[in-house]
């Protein structure tokens, strides 16, 4: 890849994001509290006026970080093939361990938080390597959105139909000649060059392209591009379709061409190309995973929470600021006088003290009987400015889609049914946030385990004997030792042939990311309203006791579950015929039956019934569907104590 397309691919990155990162930056800032443009609040301040902040955005936020925190997705596996289950428990655990390892919670909770602010936020999965320990884990981390450009023709709202994305960060010259010794003296002399030209640094719009003069800081590009090439496929004997030649010839389909494109990485500093090669990961995504809140694709500019509040926040802080002004100037709000009821003297005092608690101001004798001064009585707010304020402070939850029941501010006049149906209201409203985390939380999944076919970081990486401590069915941790090499004796030749316990780039499943009851309180309202309509229509309880179960907060409810449909598929099983025993049945019995049979007098099927149940206990053999002629008992398969009975015309004990 010419260094040069790369330059250009970058500065269309750059444009491309450039309106979405000035609006970014100032949703941020509001977030901060920083409501106030500098004009605004340099101009209030040379009048001695207050410039307020009351920031109701920022609780509105806590409200959908908290929600995030307390209701968060399960990876599940599903099986394909009924060979499959112990493999994906295996999966799920692993998948666990690794995002436990990397502290995967606080790190979605910060990208969720990324996407409600500007509108967009992103995971890196990737593979750490470390040079000191010389062993490598797999770590998922946030990555600053402001960091990230994307490709100007993606039209997905994830951006997988990009040609390339960058990743882009400020680096001083000796943090980039540690990385790259082999380049120090090019690198250097870039540095120089930067700042030995006299002419203006490139921009896009107030932002340095590639040299920062203030901070004495290049740009560092890593481009992630995707590169077509063809490759060849064979067709296989059973179907299948392999990118390996079948190593016996086969009748199969002549090798075919297929297009594929494979990802690429190129690092770049200015005019400097310091690396290029194939992407070290094999699963055939670029290593960014975005969230993104308010999305739709072409032409749109990804949105948060704040931008459709910002509006109605600037005014509440310019109406509030507004009332305390003219509740400020309402204790001294000034004196009209004649020209000799105060010397200059007086009127000063008056200025600095009229409006503070105890001050004495004095007036010139007989000022005051002579009405000489009168003061100017000062009106109160004006109403429509307060109830401008207070619509203001309304529209704010009716955007966001945050209701004062689920900020807990409800009306004391509201019943726990009305707050309750607020509270449904809004987590309505927000749904669709928690269903594009789900979305991104399945991309890293992906990306962990591969997809159609790639192999993930799991089964590229994880390819030795390693021990992971899981947390099993029953909520218990346990060590499990996965890619273990043993040795075994093949039950068809007897020879022993080396094999994999608990392979991890073996087996079929599909990825679901499983749906949280809202929070405790929502599950318990659930599971209550579940026992009040088994009491009230009289229902058998067995008939929804694994639901009860399922929303109640009680240690291994999963191996409850299990238990219970276990016991109900063996009470549902079909159950062999009841044949009532006759405790008095003899040989004499059987012959008289036997006798019947052959002349008639009873049916045949239901003599073969009878004597199919009791010869077994006399030794006796009846073939399928045939009577058999008298014979005298065999009695070898009979027990001695048997045998005496028999002979004694008694019944053998335990029949």
């Amino acid at each position: 890849m010419e260094i040069s397309k790369v330059r250009d691919w970058f500065k269309q990155a750059v444009d491309h994001g450039s309106e979405w990162r000035k609006l970014a930056r100032e949703e941020y800032d509001f977030v901060r509290g920083k409501q106030w443009s500098e004009d605004d609040k340099a101009a209030l301040t040379e009048k001695g006026r207050p410039a307020l902040t009351i920031n109701k955005i920022r609780p509105h936020l806590n409200i959908l970080s908290g929600y995030q925190r307390v209701n968060r997705y399960e990876v599940n596996f599903e099986p394909r093939t009924s060979d499959d289950f112990e493999s994906c428990e295996l999966r799920k655990g692993v998948t666990k361990y690794i995002m436990d390892n990397c502290d995967y919670n606080d790190v979605e909770s910060a990208v969720f938080m990324d996407g409600i602010i500007g509108g967009i936020g992103w995971f890196h999965v990737f593979y750490d390597w470390d040079y000191t320990a010389m062993e490598g884990e797999i770590d998922i981390e946030r990555i600053s959105p402001f960091d990230i450009y994307t490709d100007p023709e993606a039209r997905k709202p994830d951006y997988s139909d990009g040609k390339f994305l960058c990743r882009a960060k400020w680096v001083d010259k000796d943090e980039l000649c540690d990385i790259y010794p082999e380049h120090a003296d090019d690198i250097l002399s870039e540095f120089r060059r930067y700042d030995m030209d006299e002419k203006e640094a490139d921009m896009v719009g107030t932002e340095p392209l590639w040299y920062n003069r203030d901070l004495k800081k290049v740009r560092l590009i890593e481009c992630w591009y995707k590169e077509r090439e063809m490759e060849t496929r064979y067709m296989m004997a059973d179907g299948t379709i392999s990118d390996v030649p079948p190593p016996i010839p086969t009748v199969i389909a002549s090798p075919f061409q297929v297009p594929v494109d494979k990802v690429r990485l190129a690092v770049i500093m200015g005019d400097i190309k310091l690396e290029e090669m194939d992407s070290p990961y094999q699963h055939g995504f670029f290593p960014f995973v975005p969230f993104t809140l308010y999305h739709y694709g072409e032409g749109d500019v990804p949105c948060g929470v704040v931008r459709d509040v910002k509006d109605p926040q600037r005014e509440i802080n310019k109406k509030r600021s507004q009332i305390l002004h003219i509740l400020n100037t309402q204790g001294n709000s000034g004196l009209i006088t004649e020209t000799t009821a105060m010397t200059e003297e007086q009127q000063e005092r008056y200025r600095k003290y009229g409006s503070k608690p105890g001050a004495i101001i004095e007036v010139n004798d007989g000022t005051l009987a002579g009405g000489r001064i009168r003061e100017i009585q000062p009106s109160a707010p004006p109403v429509g400015l307060i109830q401008s304020a207070q619509e203001s402070e309304a529209d704010i939850p009716k955007i966001t889609g945050i209701n004062e029941s689920m900020l807990g501010i409800s009306s004391p006049q509201q019943s726990g049914r009305a707050i309750e149906l607020n509270q449904r209201q809004a987590v309505t409203n927000i749904a669709p946030f928690f269903d594009n985390l789900r979305k991104s939380k399945r991309a890293i999944v992906q990306q962990l385990w591969g997809y159609k076919g790639h192999k993930g970081l799991i089964p590229q990486y994880y390819t030795e004997e390693k021990v992971f401590r899981i947390v099993g069915k029953t909520g218990q941790e346990q060590f499990v030792t996965v890619n273990q090499q043993v040795q075994m004796q093949d039950p068809q030749t007897g020879q022993l042939i080396t094999t994999v316990l608990n392979d991890l780039s073996q087996g079929n499943y599909d990825v679901i990311i499983s749906d949280t009851p809202y929070s405790v309180s929502q599950r318990q309202g659930q599971f209550w309203a579940l026992v009040d309509a088994v009491s009230k229509l009289g229902l058998p309880a067995n008939i929804i006791f694994d639901k009860l179960i399922e929303l109640s907060d009680i240690p291994d409810k999963q191996e409850i579950i299990q238990r219970l449909q276990s016991q109900q598929q063996q009470a549902n099983a079909p159950k062999e015929p009841n044949v009532r025993r006759s405790m008095s049945i003899n040989l004499d019995d059987v012959i008289k039956l036997q006798q019947a049979a052959r002349d008639n007098l009873v049916p045949p099927e239901i003599a073969q019934g009878i004597l199919q149940q009791y010869a077994g206990q006399f030794g006796l053999q009846i073939p399928q569907g045939q009577v058999p002629p008298p014979q005298s008992p065999q009695p070898e398969p009979m027990t001695q104590a048997a045998a005496q009975a028999l002979m004694a015309g008694s019944t053998p004990p335990g029949y």
